[in-house]
């Protein structure tokens, strides 16, 4: 029996999670697979800390979530901080100034790659 894959987990700006969440729940792929939280602030924080969460379970999943992250990245610009955090795996992507965006959602990609071979 296979051991279900921890869920893909985005944190960042509120603002920037909000837009993302509406991009992803677009994907067909993804569809009720996404659901914005908020969780307890970190410790000298006020106020929760929202992350948007993304349920994948296969390499067609995975494709999505990293083609439509990496369309809505270009679509942004620059200056976007996020976290993804797969299980205990954790990769920023800072993308202010002149970034590789390919390389940064390759390690992204391959993060997921990892836990979807992890189960």
């Amino acid at each position: 029996m296979r051991t279900p894959v921890p869920d893909v987990s985005l944190e960042g700006d509120p603002d920037l999670l909000h837009s993302l969440e509406e991009w992803l729940r677009d994907v067909d792929a993804l569809r009720g697979r996404v659901r914005l939280e908020q969780r307890a602030p970190a410790p000298g924080r006020m106020g929760a800390d929202p992350a948007l969460v993304v349920a994948v379970e296969s390499d067609g999943q995975r494709a999505a979530l990293s083609r439509t992250v990496e369309l809505w990245l270009r679509m942004r610009g620059g200056d976007v901080t996020l976290k993804f955090r797969v299980g205990p795996r954790v990769t920023e992507l800072d993308l202010r100034g002149d970034v590789d965006v390919e390389l940064v959602l390759r390690q992204v990609d391959t993060l997921i790659r990892q836990a979807l071979s992890d189960r």
